[in-house]
């Protein structure tokens, strides 16, 4: 197709019309808008392909336009100035087929991505990792974590509430470990596992921090989970065991030719579970390896000695209690409250001399009511 200086049609060659549906007295004369999807693809046609045309620039561009019958049609396009550059030669190939073929097969891999973790998606479908069966050791933080009373509560929930609570859970687990960097290995039922350190790591320090962090902050998003929970009827106080470990743990693809699992073995793996299984529920249990590596910047206290199937020496524990920078605000924060009193002050951000005036009227009025 030929259009002028105002981007109207002035010439079109009769396999233009027999794609688009058109006679070709129906298009000569009209502005190109008409062969557009809208007024704003018109105009933003015009802004990156036909100035730069007129600029005497290369446009080579996969475009939307729309047949006389509004169905949709992919063009690709490319540009020449004719007539003194006031007019401008398009020429075009469709490109329908393959467009369409290209969102369906973009479709299915977003619908395939549910299934796996986001880095492990993106490392196989960038052509990082191969797709067979395969394994390699690493050095990996692990944790393991279960819901501590779910399997009580689950004769008495109907189905649809059972799957609605479990659901948001996961969910939300799901998007703390996400923002961490943690891998998801697998769900099974109210447990979760997930590593650090495979498909990317960020240093063995620093795998072990993010998952000690994540840790920290799915206890903490527990606390709001229970109040909607309780809302729903569910009475029972629900809390999260957790378990983590550093080590080398073998990681790959196991499985068979025809079906394979992202996942990871070994006795490291075995400890982390070990670990939740005797984590008191809300505790965080850590092994000595994953205290020493998350010591400088995550306050832990030291537990009892764990004895291990399959292990000669007993296992030293840990307790993970905050980060040395919230352990260091909370010391500025002060909370009492008993019956007829209650006090809340944050010294981090209270103006301490009005504190001072209102906690020394309050303690004059006091006195005077006991006397």
């Amino acid at each position: 197709m030929i259009v002028d200086k105002n981007r109207t049609l002035i010439e079109v060659n009769p396999k233009f019309c027999e794609i688009l549906g058109y006679d070709k007295d129906e298009l000569i004369g009209n502005s190109a808008e008409m062969i557009h999807i809208s007024n704003q693809t018109f105009k933003e046609f015009g802004e990156k392909a036909f100035n730069q045309v007129r600029n005497k620039k290369i446009v080579n561009l996969d475009w939307p336009f729309k047949k006389k019958d509004g169905e949709e049609i992919w063009f690709k396009i490319a540009g020449d100035p004719v007539a003194d550059e006031d007019e401008v030669l398009w020429t075009v190939v469709d490109i329908t087929q393959r467009v369409q073929t290209q969102n369906k097969i973009e479709q299915l891999a977003s619908q395939l991505s549910k299934y796996l973790s986001p880095q492990v998606y993106k490392s196989i479908f960038s052509g990082k990792k191969n797709v067979k069966i395969e394994a390699y050791r690493k050095k990996l933080t692990v944790f393991f974590s279960d819901i501590k009373g779910f399997t009580e509560i689950t004769d008495r929930l109907e189905p649809e509430v059972l799957s609605s609570l479990l659901n948001s859970y996961l969910n939300e687990m799901s998007q703390i470990a996400l923002k961490h960097g943690g891998t998801i290995d697998k769900f099974v039922g109210d447990a979760i596992l997930i590593f650090f350190g495979d498909p990317e790591t960020r240093g063995e320090k620093e795998d072990a921090k993010a998952c000690a962090l994540m840790a920290l902050e799915m206890r903490e998003r527990m606390k709001h989970l229970r109040k909607i929970w309780e809302d729903q009827g569910i009475s029972n106080p629900l809390e999260i065991r957790i378990g983590i470990n550093t080590g080398f743990c073998n990681v790959g693809n196991f499985g068979s030719e025809d079906r394979l699992d992202y996942t990871i073995i070994g006795g490291e793996v075995n400890l982390a579970s070990r670990l939740e299984s005797n984590a008191d529920p809300g505790q965080i249990l850590i092994s000595h390896e994953t205290y020493s590596l998350i010591k400088k910047d995550i306050v832990c206290e030291k537990k009892e000695e764990l004895s291990v199937k399959g292990i000669s020496h007993n296992i030293q524990t840990y307790q993970i209690s905050d980060t040395s920078k919230n352990l260091e605000k909370k010391k500025l924060l002060l909370n009492e409250e008993y019956e007829g009193f209650n006090l809340n002050i944050d010294l981090n951000v209270a103006y301490k001399d009005q504190v001072i005036s209102s906690l020394e009227s309050t303690l004059s009025k006091m006195k005077k009511s006991r006397t």
